[in-house]
């Protein structure tokens, strides 16, 4: 047999071997995410959604939420002060997801969102957390991509597309249903053409833009990690009163952790309804120590120092 034949074989063999080493990481996969959709009594995630007011908009995420392919979670609402209609759209679909929602409500005094997500977490029963607001319906996906690709020590970050106002409006309740937002002739003349991007479902480019070395911003709507990797940096920062910024500094802390951010974007996948929104009412002199902290842990966070 020549040098020539024997290459080709070693070649064959060594495609082979590759071959079924994949179809076995595969089989694998899809065992453990046959085990990971069998219902247990605790949530395997909760997700956790800040909230002020805005029932309609509530109303459409829970819509979204029914259509989830992933069916293992909890809903965590964190109301930052809403009146009582948000408190009635809660009631009207709390017998529609496998557990129980929990609303977590306090007092409205401002914008306290590094608060009321703290007391959130706080009351969360599962041991993975994903963080979103309550003007964001998400793809049918969203929940199952962020807990596929969980990691100890690794935050998770999508992206969302930004939904013009005429939009927001018009879009109904049976087109939620049906997930039509998903689909890119649907949003496509309605969001900026830099938008655009973030709305493809390519679950497949997750280990190009996350090669070694590469590193990520945690984005306040749409980011997740394990329980135990929110408390050690003592999840928010409860001195951070007022819009803005407390996201910064929560994903600057990952770092200082030694967390790595990794990206979800057309992945686990949002569509933002428009709301105007407040200036950021903070200082110069506040914005340079909120956005660049010294150390990963909170002083004034879940636990109070």
């Amino acid at each position: 047999m020549t040098h020539e034949v024997l290459d080709r074989h070693r070649g064959l063999l060594k495609n082979f071997h590759l071959l079924s080493s994949v179809i076995i990481k595969l089989f694998n996969v899809r065992a453990e995410w046959t085990k990971d959709m069998e219902m247990t009594d605790t949530p395997k995630v909760s997700l956790i959604i800040a909230c002020y007011n805005q029932p309609d908009y509530l109303e459409k995420i829970l819509y979204s939420l029914l259509n989830q392919l992933f069916v293992q979670f909890e809903i965590v609402i964190a109301d930052d002060g809403s009146g009582p209609l948000l408190a009635k759209v809660i009631e009207k679909f709390n017998s529609k997801f496998k557990y129980p929602i929990q609303h977590v409500w306090h007092e409205d005094a401002g914008f306290r969102k590094t608060i009321i997500v703290n007391s959130a977490v706080n009351r969360s029963k599962s041991d993975y957390l994903i963080f979103i607001d309550g003007d964001c319906i998400v793809h049918r996906q969203f929940i199952a991509r962020h807990y596929l690709r969980r990691k100890k020590g690794v935050v998770l970050s999508g992206r969302r597309v930004m939904l013009d106002e005429e939009i927001s409006k018009s879009i109904s309740v049976e087109q939620i249903k049906k997930s039509l937002y998903e689909r890119p002739w649907f949003w496509w003349k309605h969001c900026e053409p830099a938008e655009r991007k973030r709305g493809f479902y390519l679950p497949f480019i997750f280990h190009i833009v996350n090669f070694p070395g590469r590193d990520y911003w945690a984005f306040g709507s749409n980011f997740s990690l394990h329980k135990t990797d929110f408390i050690e940096i003592n999840g928010y920062d409860e001195s951070i009163i007022g819009r803005g910024l407390e996201d910064i500094n929560i994903s600057q802390r990952f770092k200082l952790k030694g967390y790595r951010t990794k990206r979800l974007s057309n992945e686990a996948i949002q569509y933002h309804l428009f709301h105007k929104s407040d200036p950021v009412p903070h200082s110069k002199e506040d914005e340079e120590i909120i956005i660049h902290p010294k150390h990963f842990f909170a002083k004034c966070g879940i636990i109070k120092q």
